[in-house]
């Protein structure tokens, strides 16, 4: 996909088909210049994206615009954190994206008990071996070089919808003021002040940069939005939910700290890029008397915007540390509460045990003095026909019994 304010929006299946009104991009690139092929001047805006880009075609680029042999290896081998490095006169960034899967979050109100919640809708290009989830960017002069595959294509897409809208608004509100400045009433207000400024970030280079990275940054939020309501669910849940469905509880509880730490480890190196660029558009213009005052407005005005880029991204790291605290609290009162349980159990073994125990003292003494009167042999009062020694023998029974469960009861053992 090729991009300028002059051309618009040229897309082509291959850098070997590309065509322009007759012209590959060589001769394309030469006529926007008016001049031999050599080294892009800085009158000339456009932006290139190459969606899995070929050797060839790698080689064919760095022929034409001049890449250093490391940018185009970082770029074969896909790079396997976020950076920004400076190779004389052009920065080469790499800023990793997320794929959202085909997840969702488990209901409104929370996560169904037993139910596991789905995959998670994080993949990160740094895990898998086809590199999949990174754009590879280069910023020189003033064009933009953009490398990435299939499914980044998204993020290619809505930034030039971006720039196309931004174009379509500046070219109207120029309209409007070139109305206005031939009303005399309008002199008395002038033209708005930001239109040109919006009509030049489309041509300036680094706000194309900028919209790409905010754009990948931006996709971070559904799913922080997804991991934040997940976990909400489960600090609510935990305390309620019966002994079986514990497992799964825990289950749970490691998927989204897994997804938490996949977060975490995608978003901690970009604020250290944002910065890095930042600094160098803000000492890009210092001491060079030749540049314009527009230019300058551009570059500061894309500074603020990565500056809100990188607040962004702070909120993302923000938001990651309250989802793992929130999720060491639910793991800690789902250990105190499994303790609970396991304490009441034990106490309800234990109590069991003391019934059966009292029990035991009371009939075991009992049992031994009614074998011996049960023994062939002659006891105490066998000659009597009357019930006296029976009632006898049964008073002391009750007796026993009675001063055994007192005693117990004065020891509050019962």
């Amino acid at each position: 996909m090729f991009y300028s304010s002059q051309t618009g929006a040229v897309h082509a299946p291959s850098l070997q088909n590309f065509s322009y009104n007759g012209m590959d991009l060589e001769t394309l690139l030469g006529a926007m210049r008016g001049e031999t092929i050599g080294n892009t001047p800085a009158g000339l805006c456009f932006w290139l994206d190459v969606n899995s880009a070929t050797t060839q075609e790698l080689h064919r680029l760095s022929d034409l615009f001049g890449l250093h042999p490391l940018t185009v290896e970082d770029i074969e081998l896909k790079c396997s954190r976020d950076k920004i490095d400076t190779f004389g006169d052009y920065l080469f960034i790499v800023y990793h994206t997320i794929r959202p899967a085909a997840s969702s979050i488990n209901g409104v109100d929370g996560i169904p008990p037993g139910v596991s919640s789905s995959e998670s809708a994080l993949d990160i290009d740094a895990e898998n071996d086809s590199g999949d989830g990174q754009i590879l960017i280069v910023l020189k002069g003033s064009f933009v070089l953009t490398f990435h595959s299939g499914c980044q294509q998204d993020v290619v897409s809505s930034v030039l919808k971006r720039l196309l809208n931004i174009s379509a608004v500046s070219a109207q509100d120029q309209d409007q003021d070139q109305q206005q400045r031939t009303d005399k009433a309008s002199l008395e207000f002038g033209a708005k002040p930001d239109s040109d400024l919006l009509a030049g970030l489309v041509d300036y280079p680094a706000y194309i940069v900028y919209a790409i990275l905010d754009e990948i940054t931006d996709q971070l939020s559904p799913e922080i939005a997804a991991i934040e309501q997940q976990v909400d669910a489960i600090d609510e849940l935990v305390l309620i939910l019966s002994h079986a469905e514990h497992e799964s509880v825990l289950q749970q509880m490691g998927e989204q700290r897994r997804r938490i730490l996949r977060v975490w480890q995608l978003t901690q190196p970009k604020p250290e890029v944002i910065t890095t660029l930042a600094r160098i558009l803000s000492n890009s213009h210092r001491g060079k008397s030749t540049v314009s005052l527009a230019h300058r407005a551009l570059a500061a005005e894309v500074v603020q915007y990565l500056g809100d880029v990188q607040e962004h991204l702070l909120s993302v790291i923000d938001a990651c540390s309250r989802a793992e605290a929130v999720l060491s609290r639910s793991h800690s009162n789902y250990l105190a509460k499994i303790s609970l349980e396991l304490s009441r159990a034990t106490f309800d073994s234990n109590s069991t045990t003391e019934r059966w125990t009292m029990l035991g003292t009371i009939v075991v003494p009992i049992n031994i003095v009614t074998s011996f009167l049960g023994v062939n042999l002659k006891v105490p009062g066998q000659d009597r026909d009357d019930t006296l020694n029976f009632f006898v023998v049964l008073g002391c029974m009750l007796i026993y019994t009675g001063v055994t469960l007192a005693f117990w009861r004065w020891r509050r053992i019962v």
